[in-house]
């Protein structure tokens, strides 16, 4: 193995969505938020694989680094995390994970292979092989759940992350879907096995259990994401067996709900929507594509084709189309298409205007504020740089600079 290629395995690229099998958001898991926290940071560099038609997957768990600065700003700027992070690995890496199948029994997981800390570097971590099934290969599990890590990480209580994923576990589910709202209905047992409360906890009082385990927790989910969760007890004779939870999502946008289907050309489908392009039309262009990097760099050269042009396109969206799509050239101040293109016709203009750009100017070049704002989001997040570096070099700018351009810009 080369060092090149080495160092490739262990870039992460923090996705804004983690994936877990089912069987996993209701296993019991010994965390406290630190844990917690960096299971899903680990999460945040993995490919799943979700179905044989799957072009860009992992296809093995591989030693990820989640590098300084990234650990810094998962807690908040401060490096206080220093003096615990050994005691948090050594704990994790000694936890044990337990899930128990619905026929019955019990199955016990390590969930690292590998942990290790290099001082100016970063944090190495290397999943167990074990639990591909739950993380990975994910098209063999019965059933995944999607997460937005940015609402789990608003939460300070591990209580409140559990509980929300248990939740979000039924977020697909169609009637809950159309009614914006999740119902789920959990024993006391099935919670205390989810959210590690061993029996006798509480002092063995309802009112304690209901306060610090849910009450609290509920209210930090309420006040900190777009989720409103509210519950009733379920009762036989005078003691409380179950819990009957509601949750509403009519606060969570659109485009994270109906986005449930996984598929890492979003981004590039992003780009074309956010251009003025329907889903189903975006969704059309981005399918004559190669791949995410050819789809962004025909985005950057027909907008740029556009800019040059002399007399007004009436259907712009029209032209941008057909030029994405023949994959037009730009060579120096001339422009290499076919006949003008200002009289096309497009369903994409029909189903939504063109909005107004607005532009970055780099040299006698402009860049759209839609394309901008996409690249700018890339690497920040650290995902899709190669692409990122690619689309760049037509503009004759590295990363570096076009990043110091758009804060001098106040981007």
């Amino acid at each position: 193995m080369t060092k090149t290629t080495k160092k490739k395995e262990m870039t992460l690229v923090l996705r804004s969505e983690v994936y877990q099998s089912n069987p996993l958001i209701r296993a019991q898991k010994d965390f406290d938020i630190t844990a917690m926290r960096l299971f899903f940071l680990g999460l945040r560099g993995l490919n799943p694989h979700f179905s044989d038609k799957d072009k860009y997957y992992d296809a093995d768990f591989k030693e990820m680094l989640i590098p300084t600065d990234k650990l810094t700003e998962l807690f908040g700027g401060n490096t206080w995390y220093l003096h615990d992070l050994e005691k948090v690995c050594d704990k994790m890496f000694r936890t044990v994970i337990k899930i128990r199948p619905e026929d019955g029994g019990f199955e016990l997981y390590h969930l690292f292979r590998k942990l290790k800390y290099v001082p100016r570097k970063g944090l190495y971590i290397w999943f167990d092989e074990l639990l591909r099934p739950y993380i990975l290969d994910l098209f063999q599990s019965s059933g995944y759940t999607k997460l937005n890590v940015k609402y789990l990480f608003c939460l300070s209580s591990p209580y409140a992350v559990r509980l929300l994923e248990l939740l979000l576990q039924y977020q697909n589910i169609k009637p809950f879907k159309e009614a914006q709202e999740i119902k789920r209905k959990l024993m006391v047992e099935e919670i205390r096995f989810a959210l590690n409360v061993p029996e006798g906890s509480y002092g063995n009082r309802m009112d304690n259990f209901r306060k610090y385990v849910l009450d609290d927790p509920i209210r930090e989910i309420n006040k900190r994401t777009p989720y409103i969760v509210r519950y009733e007890t379920v009762k036989k004779g005078r003691n409380v067996v179950a819990f009957e939870f509601t949750m509403d999502t009519f606060n969570v946008p659109v485009e994270e709900i109906n986005g449930y289907k996984p598929n890492f050309g979003n981004d590039a489908i992003d780009l074309l929507y956010s251009i003025g392009f329907s889903e189903k039309a975006a969704l059309a262009i981005f399918q004559k594509c190669d791949d995410v990097a050819d789809c962004f760099s025909r985005v950057n050269r027909a907008q740029s084709i556009l800019d040059r042009q002399k007399t007004k396109v009436k259907n712009k969206l029209g032209f941008l189309r057909k030029a994405i799509i023949e994959g037009w050239q730009v060579d120096g101040q001339s422009t290499k298409r076919k006949k003008s293109s200002s009289g096309v016709s497009d369903q994409a203009g029909k189903d939504m205007p063109p909005p107004k750009q607005k532009y970055l100017k780099i040299g006698r070049e402009k860049m759209p504020y839609t394309i901008v704002k996409v690249y700018l989001k890339a690497i920040r997040t650290g995902e899709h740089m190669e692409i990122v570096n690619k689309a760049l070099k037509e503009y004759n700018l590295t990363i570096k600079e076009f990043d110091e351009l758009c804060q001098k810009h106040g981007l």
